[in-house]
Order: C-alpha cells, then structure tokens, then sequence
C-alpha cells in the first residue's frame, strides 16, 4: 500500500498515548476477549489504536 509508512507516521503523532500499537497488542486484545475474563463483555467496539479513535 503506498504511503503506509507515511499514515503510520501521521497516527503516532496524533493519537494520545504517541505511539502505534503492534500485533502483540492486538493480540492480547483477543485473548483477552477469548478468554473468560471477558464473559461480561457484550457488543463493545474494542479500539486497539493508542488512543487515536478518540480525537477523530
């Protein structure tokens, strides 16, 4: 995809906590919802973005 580096770039200045996430944290992310520590979790949008969904 052309220009990817460049969004990333762009989303770590941006989003609130200064960084991109990466595969380790999304997925602990599903783990996390995989396991039971989750059961009560019900129709929720889980952003795994640092915070960036949030000053859109």
């Amino acid at each position: 995809m052309g220009g990817f580096n460049t969004i990333l770039k762009e989303i770590e200045e941006r989003a609130p906590l200064k960084r991109n996430v990466d595969q380790v944290e999304v997925g602990k992310t599903a783990a996390y919802l995989l396991s039971d520590l989750s059961s009560g979790v019900t129709g929720e949008n889980i952003h795994v973005d640092s915070g960036f969904h949030a000053i859109k």
